[in-house]
C-alpha cells in the first residue's frame, strides 16, 4: 500500500511518497501506519516552476544540508560538515543577506557511470529568507512525525570551542556592554531629578443651552408641592411680548395632537376637590414636544391651587427663552372639577359661560377628588 505524507508551509511544500513494512501485524490496523521505506521525495517552493525532486539518497541529503544552514545562519559561527561515506547531493550557500541559493547535483552513480569526475548541476535555486525558513518549518516538521521513516534522524553536534574563533579581542568586544551600562545608568539619574507631573482631575464641562432642548426643573424632594423660587414661569408682560415675536403653530393636526398631550398632563395632576367657587381661565403655552412652557391667567383667583399645579408641570428655561414655535391654548378649570381646553385662535368669546361654541373644539372630562 502506496503512504503519501505531505508538510505544508505558506512558500513550502515537502511531499514524500512510500510503503509501509507489511512485516509488522501493527501496521494493517493503524489507521496512520507507519512509512518505513521511502519512493520519492518532492519539495515545491513558491515561485520555483521546477521542484527537487529524488530518491532516499536525495532526501537525507535535504535534510542534513538544511538543518547545518539554518544552525550556520542563526548563530553566525561556522558548522563543519560531518563526514560522510557519500559526497551530499544538496548544498545551501549564501549570496548575499536576503538571498540562499540551493543546488541539487546528480547522484554519484549517475556521473559515475558517464564518466565524468565532477557532479553535475540539476537544479539551482535561489530563496529568499523567508522562503529559507518555511523549507527548516518543512523540515522539522517531517523530523517531529514518528509515523514516517523512523529510522531517519538528524544527528546534531555542538560546536566545540576550536571551531569558534575570536576576531576581536575580549576589550573590545565588552566595550560596547559597558557603554551601554553605564548610559542607563546615567539615564536613571537624569531622570531620578525630574519632577513628578502634577495630575490634575479633568474638570466638569459647562453645560451650554442648546437651541433645540429645555432644562427640566426636578421637583423638591420633600414632595411638598412647593415650585422652586428660583425658576419662575414668565410673566404676563414677557408673554404678551414673545407673543409678537414667537412663531405660533397652526397646523390643525399637530394643534389636535399637542391639545390630547396638555389634556393628559393637566388630568394626571388634578385629582383633587376644587377649593374655588368660580371658574379659572388660563392661557397656556405648549412647545410641539407637549411641553408646557409659560402660562398666563386671565380670569383667576389668588393663590389658588391650579397656579401650583401649572408651576409644576411648566418646564423652567434656563437663560433666554429660543425662537420656537407654541401652540397657545385657552385651558379652563371649572369649580365642578370638569377641565375644557381649546384653541386660542378659535375663540369666538372669553366668557365660560358658553359650554360650546362654535369656533371651538372643547374637550372636557370629569376630575375625580
Amino acid at each position: 500500500m502506496t503512504i503519501l505524507r505531505q508538510y505544508s508551509l505558506p512558500n513550502c511544500t515537502l511531499i514524500l511518497e512510500g510503503l509501509a513494512d507489511m512485516t509488522t501485524p501493527s501496521n494493517l490496523l493503524d489507521i496512520r501506519p507507519v512509512m518505513s521505506i521511502l519512493m520519492s521525495a518532492e519539495c515545491h517552493l513558491v515561485g520555483h516552476a521546477q521542484p527537487l525532486t529524488g530518491g532516499r539518497e536525495f532526501f537525507e541529503s535535504l535534510v542534513q544540508a538544511v538543518s547545518r544552514y539554518a544552525q550556520e545562519f542563526l548563530s553566525g559561527i561556522p558548522v563543519p560538515e560531518v563526514h560522510h561515506p557519500k559526497p551530499s547531493l544538496v548544498h545551501l550557500q549564501p549570496i548575499d543577506k536576503t538571498l540562499h541559493r540551493v543546488t541539487l547535483l546528480e547522484s554519484e552513480s549517475n556521473h559515475e557511470s558517464l564518466g565524468s569526475e565532477k557532479a553535475k548541476v540539476v537544479v539551482s535555486l535561489d530563496l529568499t529568507t523567508v522562503q529559507l525558513f518555511d523549507l527548516v518549518e518543512a523540515v522539522d516538521q517531517f523530523l517531529a512525525d514518528s509515523q514516517t521513516l523512523p529510522d531517519l534522524s538528524l544527528q546534531l553536534k555542538p560546536i566545540s570551542r576550536h571551531a569558534v574563533q575570536v576576531g576581536e579581542p575580549i576589550t573590545k568586544r565588552a566595550l560596547p556592554a559597558a557603554v551601554g551600562v553605564s548610559s542607563l545608568v546615567i539615564a536613571a539619574i537624569a531622570f531620578f531629578f525630574v519632577p513628578i507631573p502634577e495630575v490634575q482631575r479633568p474638570k466638569e464641562p459647562i453645560p451650554q443651552p442648546n437651541a433645540n432642548s429645555r432644562n427640566v426643573i426636578t421637583p423638591t424632594p420633600s414632595g411638598s408641592g412647593t415650585p422652586n423660587p428660583t425658576a419662575t414661569p414668565l410673566s404676563p408682560q414677557d408673554l404678551k411680548t414673545s407673543e409678537t415675536t414667537t412663531p405660533q403653530i397652526t397646523d390643525p393636526t399637530k394643534l389636535r395632537d399637542i391639545r390630547s398631550q396638555l389634556e393628559n398632563q393637566l388630568k394626571q395632576k388634578w385629582t383633587t376637590t376644587p377649593t374655588f367657587s368660580e371658574d379659572l381661565i388660563y392661557q397656556v403655552s405648549v412647545g410641539e414636544d407637549g411641553a408646557i412652557v409659560s402660562y398666563k391667567g386671565i380670569q383667576v383667583t389668588p393663590k389658588n391651587e391650579i397656579e401650583t399645579l401649572l408651576s409644576q408641570l411648566v418646564y423652567k428655561q434656563v437663560g433666554n427663552r429660543t425662537n420656537e414655535a407654541l401652540a397657545e391654548f385657552k385651558v379652563i378649570f371649572s369649580a365642578k372639577g370638569t377641565l375644557e381646553i381649546m384653541n386660542w385662535e378659535e375663540m369666538t368669546t372669553p366668557s365660560p359661560s358658553s359650554s360650546s361654541p362654535s369656533s371651538s373644539t372643547p374637550s372636557s372630562s370629569p376630575s375625580s377628588p
